[in-house]
């Protein structure tokens, strides 16, 4: 993912990571970037040492637009766990590896209830929430508004049901005063090339 412009046009010094997994790709940018920090969402408890070991501000939670708990379903792959169901699509696409083995219950939180205190300097949020971007902007108003610059998954096709789509989670970040500056790694379907997700990368106006 070649994120070169958005170096030599910014200096982050914070990197808000939504959906961290295990952290591989947060540590990335925080490298590629120099930033001084990373404050890392994931809600699978499983993750929290490796996330912790990068040096990471973790909070084991899931990002959303309301607090309380939901049951996370674990996928075989478990980077596709998700809150929402897995739709036909991807079943059709990925098969075993994105079939449910199991079911975790996690917090829930907005994010702006998360998060407290000014960002001095630029800040990067990433999303890579698996179908759950639109609640997290909608919980994060506040924090989306400090930011300079969004990097997020989105689908042009579900790939869990009752997920927002690319215009939805567009709409939401141009509200917020974001403009699209462009689109990196778009996965097309093998069974017949349908673009289906890609992470659209927003930069403040």
């Amino acid at each position: 993912m070649n994120l070169t412009y958005l170096k030599n046009a910014h200096q982050f010094r914070t990197i808000i990571d939504i959906g961290a997994n295990d952290g591989a790709f947060g540590a990335y940018l925080q490298r590629f970037f120099e930033a001084e920090k990373v404050i890392a969402f994931e809600p699978q408890a499983k993750h929290r040492p490796e996330l912790e070991s990068r040096g990471f501000e973790v909070h084991t939670v899931a990002v959303s637009d309301k607090s309380g708990t939901a049951s996370l379903s674990v996928t075989e792959a478990d980077s596709a766990s998700s809150l929402l169901p897995v739709a036909d699509v991807t079943k059709a696409e990925w098969g075993e590896l994105v079939s449910v083995v199991g079911a975790e219950d996690v917090r829930t939180e907005l994010l702006d209830n998360c998060i407290d205190g000014k960002f001095d300097d630029e800040l990067l949020i990433k999303i890579d929430a698996q179908g759950f971007e639109t609640e997290i902007i909608d919980g994060g108003k506040a924090t989306f508004g400090r930011a300079s610059c969004v990097l997020v998954e989105v689908s042009f096709l579900p790939i869990y049901d009752g997920q927002g789509l690319f215009n939805d989670v567009h709409q939401r970040l141009d509200q917020l005063g974001f403009r699209l500056s462009g689109f990196r790694s778009q996965h097309d379907s093998a069974a017949d090339g349908r673009p289906l997700f890609a992470h659209a990368v927003y930069e403040k106006h």
